[in-house]
């Protein structure tokens, strides 16, 4: 049943991606996906404890990133965990380095982590950092499948 809310969890997060068509509709929706990715990270953390012993290393390290994330939510609620890539008018272009469909990116922020914490900002700088978070949330998904089929 907790794998059925992760999944949720996670769909819920990428359809509220997949609505944003234009600068206005980001700024429109920015407080809701800010919820729903915050919501899909913390379920991925809870779900990542309850199977951590079947997880091999390279998988592990990924939720790492996750877990390093949750982490930082947790000292700073209103951590900015993402960004959007400005649009520009001539053609689908967005800046920075992205071309076609918008989406959200991990943002660069300021390091509150422990040295003692599994999820490091090695792991996030590695699977997170600068990357698409819709990209990212879909191969957690796919691991997360994985490891209970």
């Amino acid at each position: 049943m907790f794998l059925v809310a992760v999944k949720g969890s996670i769909d819920i997060t990428l359809d509220s991606i997949n609505k944003i068509t234009n600068n206005e509709k980001f700024k429109e929706l920015r407080d809701e996906l800010f919820r729903n990715i915050v919501s899909a990270i913390h379920f991925i953390a809870d779900y990542e404890e309850r199977i951590r012993a079947t997880i091999e290393k390279e998988d592990a390290d990924f939720f790492n990133a996750f877990l390093y994330v949750n982490n930082q939510i947790k000292h700073d609620i209103n951590l900015e965990i993402f960004y959007y890539g400005v649009a520009g008018s001539a053609y689908p272009y967005f800046y920075p380095k992205r071309y076609g469909k918008p989406g959200l990116i991990w943002s660069n922020f300021t390091d509150r982590g422990r040295e003692t914490a599994r999820g490091k900002r090695s792991h996030y700088e590695k699977h997170l950092m600068d990357k698409d978070v819709a990209y990212t949330l879909e191969r957690i998904k796919k691991i997360i499948l994985n490891l209970k089929g």
